[in-house]
């Protein structure tokens, strides 16, 4: 797998990086404000987290807590019957499931080894993507998120990440490009963009592109998915990892993603005007994820403790209750 294609899975699975950002300047010239340090321990409680998120065993949302059997639990988002989708490990074997809030689950579809699995924005479709190493190709198949019958399937030459995908609609992209809008139901694709994706919101009409290898000088490169010519903001020093609900804002990481998870994460509007920007003096923020159009929920790990923390503008406080510590 080449430095380009490591970068891009990264970015989109979200995995993110210990290395601290450089110091920014909003657009327009004016200066950003100044980074805010969350220590875990000091923060206020402040109302339990909008959105659903996953703590050890169980999915948290609101006051309601479901506890789902297996390992390595990952929530994928929910179904538009209130189901939560997750992947979790169960005998050796990743399975795709519908979790009924507070009671049981049930298998929707296994996941193969090294095959990724995301659910459509709209809670729809699970799609798969499966990298075949030998055969140099990428298999994508789509499913009925309640049946699990699938819809439909294609191959690809090369590595292919899917960044997102609705009722009818399937975007992925190669490590090199380009990014390509499938149909699974008539099996008809067409050409986004000739540049590398790796993050896309179709209901918010978000795309985000690599101009290169970002370790040769590439830059990434946000505009809507309707005019992807037409550049929104460009950065040579920061990723998206996730778009706003509506698309106004962008939480961004180092371009150079690797390893465990960053100590610092910033909000942008999709312009590029910073808005926040949030680091750890120990510790790693293993997921960031909108509550709504501007304020930003992190998963927050450190060696003492682990919360959901809530941020908006130079202001963060605790979106759930304190959990034990964790060591690296």
């Amino acid at each position: 797998m080449s430095r380009l294609t490591s970068t891009l899975a990264s970015l989109a699975l979200g995995a993110l990086t210990t290395s601290l950002l450089p110091a920014a300047v909003a657009a327009g010239g004016a200066e950003a404000p100044p980074p805010t340090t969350i220590r875990l321990e000091r923060l206020e409680r402040g109302a339990d987290a909008a959105a659903a998120y996953v703590d050890g065993d169980r999915v948290v949302d609101g006051a309601r807590s479901t506890r789902v059997r297996g390992q390595q639990l990952r929530l994928l988002g929910t179904r538009p019957d209130g189901r939560y989708v997750v992947v979790v490990h169960r005998g050796g074997r990743a399975q795709v499931r519908a979790v009924t809030p507070e009671k049981g689950s049930r298998k929707i579809l296994p996941v193969y080894e090294q095959e990724t699995a995301m659910l459509s924005g709209d809670g729809t479709r699970v799609v798969t993507a499966l990298y075949r190493y030998r055969a140099g190709r990428t298999l994508l198949r789509a499913y009925d998120s309640t049946s699990g019958v699938r819809t439909g399937s294609v191959e690809r030459r090369g590595y292919e990440s899917v960044l997102d995908a609705d009722a009818t609609t399937v975007v992925h992209s190669g490590d090199r490009g380009p990014v390509v809008a499938w149909d699974p139901a008539t099996g008809t694709s067409r050409r986004v963009s000739a540049r590398a994706g790796y993050a896309a919101d179709l209901a918010a009409d978000r795309l985000a592109v690599l101009t290169g290898d970002p370790y040769e000088g590439g830059c990434s490169v946000v505009s809507t998915l309707s005019d992807p010519g037409t550049a929104l903001w460009r950065s040579c020093e920061e990723g998206v990892v996730e778009f706003s609900p509506d698309g106004s804002h962008v939480a961004t990481i180092h371009l150079l993603t690797d390893g465990l998870g960053p100590s610092e994460v910033a909000v942008h509007t999709v312009t590029g005007a910073e808005t926040g920007r949030y680091r750890l003096r120990s510790g790693y923020f293993p997921r960031a994820f909108f509550e709504d159009a501007d304020t930003l929920l992190l998963d927050t790990s450190t060696a003492k403790a682990s919360a959901v923390v809530r941020c908006d503008g130079p202001r963060c406080e605790l979106a759930s209750d304190l959990g034990a510590g964790e060591t690296w």
